[in-house]
């Protein structure tokens, strides 16, 4: 008689109880010597790959049916990687983009700040669902605390200057002082933070031709207007917490049940480096952000930033 082939699978070899070597002991007993680990909880990236390789090996004649799923697999993946990149750099371009115009007032100002705290939270919680639909994950597959999300929002506040010490991102002076925390208040372009006195002395040294060339939001700041936009910590954080995300996804399997915990992260570019030149451009187009009345999203400059920014964060993963 002819013999199947079998290859045992060890799964749940990630659980602190995985009791492998149990597993591979008993086995052997049975003559089995040959066997794959493939955790369906935390899968590794290549753990599917491993699997199809070994399954080749005692199955030569499906070898080439298991080499195209392998191969589908590893285009899927890029692909996600890649979606998961651009909405990333969607959520990064349209908050960069983001400003809203308010009048010196006091009452006003405060209110201005609350409702773009507002819209910065609403918009990082859409690209966090949209990153979950991608991986086929819903929100009701885990817990709030499992993202870890809370009342539909991050659970550590997005413009707490503490929860931007505790990613390691430099918090400048702009930052940690006044109730406008997470916000700068924008002269020209760029997030430069000024107060009101410099901004009056360089609103005064500059051309006429200079002055028309801002056209209304320059108009607005003579008649006394300020405009809030969104700090580059702000943007440190917000690429940070979404690339953690993306990654934690990428090495989840939908047998999880547990909390994903998110490392720390290690990229120290985003922490301190230079933000990437899609950024400083998106300060200059507020008509790139789609959280900004009159937004024009199909500007083809607009997507030559996006790509490229997308670019960026899969060279950083």
């Amino acid at each position: 008689m002819c013999g199947r082939p079998l290859l045992p699978v060890l799964n749940f070899v990630s659980s602190s109880q995985h009791r492998e070597q149990d597993w591979r002991d008993a086995l052997a007993r049975l003559g089995l010597h040959a066997l794959v680990c493939f955790d369906s909880v935390a899968p590794p990236l290549d753990g599917e790959r491993r699997l199809y390789d070994s399954l080749a090996l005692l199955l030569e004649k499906a070898r080439p049916q298991l080499q195209r799923l392998i191969d589908d697999h590893q285009v899927q993946r890029q692909r996600r990687r890649s979606s998961g990149a651009r909405l990333i750099a969607e959520l990064l371009l349209d908050c960069a983009a983001c400003r809203r115009s308010v009048a010196t007032q006091q009452v006003l100002e405060q209110g201005a700040i609350r409702e773009l705290h507002l819209s910065i939270r609403q918009r990082e919680q859409r690209c966090v669902e949209a990153l979950l639909r991608l991986y086929g994950f819903r929100q009701d597959d885990a817990k709030a605390g499992d993202l870890p999300l809370l009342d539909g929002r991050w659970g550590d506040d997005l413009f707490n200057p503490e929860t931007l010490k505790q990613l390691g991102v430099k918090v400048g002076g702009g930052m940690a002082a006044g109730a406008a925390t997470g916000v700068g208040v924008d002269l020209l372009v760029g997030g430069i933070t000024l107060g009101a006195a410099a901004a009056l002395g360089a609103l005064i040294g500059g051309s006429a031709q200079t002055l028309r060339g801002y056209g209304a939001r320059l108009k607005g700041k003579l008649k006394g207007q300020r405009e809030l936009s969104v700090d580059d910590a702000v943007l440190r954080l917000l690429a940070l917490r979404q690339q953690l995300l993306l990654q934690a996804l990428e090495a989840r399997g939908h047998a999880a049940v547990e909390a994903i915990n998110l490392a720390a992260p290690q990229d120290a570019s985003w922490r301190e480096g230079k933000l990437p030149d899609a950024l400083h451009r998106a300060r200059a187009h507020p008509e790139w952000s789609s959280l900004n009345p009159g937004a024009q999203l199909q500007h083809s400059e607009r997507e030559m930033q996006l790509n490229t920014l997308a670019a960026t964060l899969l060279s950083n993963e």
